[in-house]
C-alpha cells in the first residue's frame, strides 16, 4: 500500500509548487503584493487638451512662470504611466499630507524661500511644500500669497452623472445692456465715502464699537487680540443699520505639526460676517459678493493697516450694500466678510463648505481683493485690471465662471469705467483668495465637478504692478501725505463690482 501512495503524494506536491511558483510569478509581473499596495506620488502632469480628458484625479491647475497649464495628480505611479501623460514626480505622498501652493508676489522670494524652506518644486512662478502653519505665516512674511492645496480632486477623472445645473447665467449675459436704474445706483458712489469707510477699516479714523471709540490698527485674524473681533463687529453693526440682515458664521481651525514633537498644537477660532438683501422673485437664487477683512503685515502685526489688502474689498461691499439696499432685486445678495484668508483663506473655506453643506444655490460670486492700488508709470497711461477665473484647460469649470466676469466686462465697457481703467480677463485659476473655496468645496460631488460659478476683481497684480506696501505696515491710503492709492481707479472698480452684483441679481420690477 505504502508504495502505491507515494506518486499520489507527489503529484500534489508538484501541483502545490506549481500553483505557488504561479503566483510569485503574477504578483512579479504586476510590481505589487496584496500586503502592500503601491505607494502614490504628487506629481506635475502637463495637460495637452482639457483637464476633462485626464483619468486622473486632478488637485489642482496651476499657470507656472512660462504660462503654461500644468495639472497637480496624486496618483500611483502605475495610474499615471497607465493615462499615457507626460509627468514629473515631485514628492512621495502619504494620506493625510498637506501641501502649499505660494505665489511670488515680490521679485526675489522664491530664492530667499528655498534657502529657508524646503521647496519641492518651483515653476518659475509659484513654489510647492509641505504645509505646516510655520511655514505658511514665513512665506507670506517674505512675499508670498498662498494657498493651501485642495484635499481632495477638482475633477476625479470620472464624467459627471449630469445632475441638473445651477441656474444659468448666459443668456443674462447675451441680452446685457445698460440700465438706467444700475446707472443710477453707480452715480450714487462717491470718492468722499470710499476714502472716509477706507480710513475707518484701516485705523486712520476712530469707530465706534459697543459704544466705544476703537481704532483698528490691525486685523490680524489671531495676533490682533480683540482687534479682528472689533472690526467684525463694526461691519455686522454697519450692516445692520443699513436695514440688511446681518449675521456672523463662527469657524474653527486646529493644526498639529506630526513631524515635530515640540511643535504646540494651533487652535483657532474666527467669524466671518455677513449681510442679506433678500430677493423678491427667486430668493433661493444668491449672488455672493465677498471680501476678507483681516490684514496681516509680516513680522509687525500689531500695526497691520490693511488699506489696500484687504480694506478696498470690503469697502467695495459696504458701498454696494449700502447702495442697493434701497432696490429690490429678482435674486437674493448676500455680502460676505471673511477672516482667516491671510491663513491659507481658512475662513473662505470655512464659509463656502457651510453654504455647500446647506445646499445653497449660488448662482454666482465675485470676490474682491485688493481694487485700489496701481503703479504710476512714466509716461502716463491707462491703468489695468484683472477679473479672474477659471483656467480655459478646465473647460467645464471655465464656462461656468465666464458669464461672471463677462457681466463684468460688460459693465466696465457699458456704463464708462472703461474711461478710467482697461479689465483684462484673465483665466489663470488663482486660488490665494476666498473665491477660490466655492471653486473648490463641491468638486468630491461627481454630479458637479465645476462647482459654483466665482471671479476675482483685483488691481493688476502681475509681478512688478502689484502694491509694494501689501502685507506691510505702509499698506495705508496715504503715505508721506500723498494718496498712496488711486482713488479715481478705487472708485471705478467699486462701480463696477456694484453693477456687476445688480445686474447678475437682476434688478426686480
Amino acid at each position: 500500500m505504502k508504495s502505491l501512495m507515494k506518486p499520489k503524494v507527489t503529484i500534489e506536491l508538484r501541483l502545490t509548487i506549481l500553483l505557488i511558483a504561479l503566483c510569485i510569478a503574477i504578483i512579479s509581473y504586476l510590481g505589487c503584493s496584496s500586503s502592500s499596495p503601491e505607494p502614490q506620488v504628487l506629481a506635475r502632469v502637463e495637460v495637452p487638451g482639457y483637464i476633462e480628458d485626464l483619468n486622473l484625479p486632478v488637485y489642482a491647475g496651476i499657470e507656472d512662470g512660462t504660462e503654461t497649464f500644468y495639472a497637480l495628480v496624486i496618483a500611483t505611479r502605475t495610474q499615471l504611466d497607465n493615462a499615457h501623460v507626460t509627468y514629473r514626480i515631485i514628492d512621495k505622498y502619504t494620506p493625510g499630507k498637506r501641501y502649499l501652493i505660494a505665489l511670488e508676489e515680490y521679485e526675489g522670494a522664491r530664492e530667499e524661500a528655498a534657502g529657508l524652506v524646503n521647496v519641492l518644486y518651483d515653476d518659475g512662478e509659484h513654489i510647492i511644500v509641505r504645509y505646516t502653519f510655520a511655514v505658511s505665516e514665513l512665506l507670506s512674511e517674505i512675499g508670498f500669497d498662498s494657498s493651501l492645496m485642495n484635499d481632495h480632486p477638482i475633477w476625479s477623472g470620472k464624467a459627471a452623472s449630469g445632475a441638473a445645473a445651477r441656474s444659468n447665467l448666459s443668456s443674462a449675459v447675451a441680452s446685457f445692456e445698460k440700465n438706467l436704474t444700475v446707472e443710477k445706483m453707480l452715480n450714487a458712489v462717491t470718492q468722499n465715502e470710499i476714502e472716509l469707510y477706507t480710513e475707518y477699516l484701516s485705523g486712520e479714523k476712530q469707530v465706534t464699537v459697543d459704544g466705544k471709540p476703537v481704532t483698528l490698527s490691525t486685523r490680524h485674524t489671531y495676533k490682533a487680540g480683540t482687534k479682528v473681533l472689533e472690526a467684525t463687529q463694526h461691519v455686522h453693526d454697519q450692516m445692520k443699520a443699513m436695514g440688511l440682515t446681518a449675521s456672523f458664521s463662527t469657524w474653527n481651525y486646529h493644526y498639529k505639526d506630526e513631524d515635530d514633537p515640540d511643535f504646540v498644537p494651533i487652535a483657532l477660532m474666527g467669524r466671518n460676517v455677513a449681510g442679506e438683501i433678500r430677493g423678491q422673485t427667486n430668493p433661493d437664487e444668491i449672488v455672493i459678493l465677498i471680501a476678507h477683512l483681516d490684514s496681516i503685515s509680516g513680522k509687525d502685526d500689531e500695526t497691520a493697516p490693511g488699506a489696500d489688502d484687504n480694506a478696498s474689498g470690503c469697502v467695495g461691499l459696504l458701498m454696494a450694500a449700502k447702495i442697493m439696499k434701497d432696490y429690490k432685486f429678482k435674486r437674493t445678495v448676500r455680502f460676505v466678510f471673511t477672516t482667516g484668508e491671510e491663513q491659507d483663506v481658512i475662513g473662505g473655506k470655512a464659509y463656502a463648505k457651510s453654504v455647500d453643506d446647506a445646499r445653497e444655490n449660488i448662482v454666482a460670486v465675485l470676490n474682491l481683493d485688493m481694487i485700489g492700488y496701481s503703479k504710476v508709470l512714466d509716461p502716463p497711461v491707462k491703468p489695468m485690471q484683472q477679473i479672474k477665473i477659471r483656467h480655459a484647460k478646465f473647460k467645464t469649470a471655465y464656462e461656468k465662471d465666464l458669464p461672471v466676469a463677462q457681466t463684468y466686462i460688460n459693465v466696465v465697457n457699458t456704463y464708462g469705467m472703461n474711461q478710467v481703467f482697461e479689465v483684462k480677463l484673465t483665466p489663470d485659476g488663482e486660488t490665494c483668495s476666498d473665491h477660490a473655496p466655492f471653486w473648490e468645496v463641491c468638486t468630491s460631488r461627481e454630479e458637479n465637478s465645476a462647482c459654483y460659478s466665482a471671479a476675482w476683481a483685483i488691481e493688476y497684480a502681475e509681478k512688478g504692478f502689484i502694491n509694494p506696501k501689501m502685507h506691510t505696515t505702509n499698506d495705508r491710503i496715504k503715505l508721506n501725505g500723498k494718496y498712496h492709492m488711486n482713488l479715481p481707479y478705487y472708485e471705478a472698480i467699486v462701480k463696477a463690482a456694484l453693477g456687476t452684483a445688480a445686474h447678475l441679481a437682476e434688478i426686480a420690477p
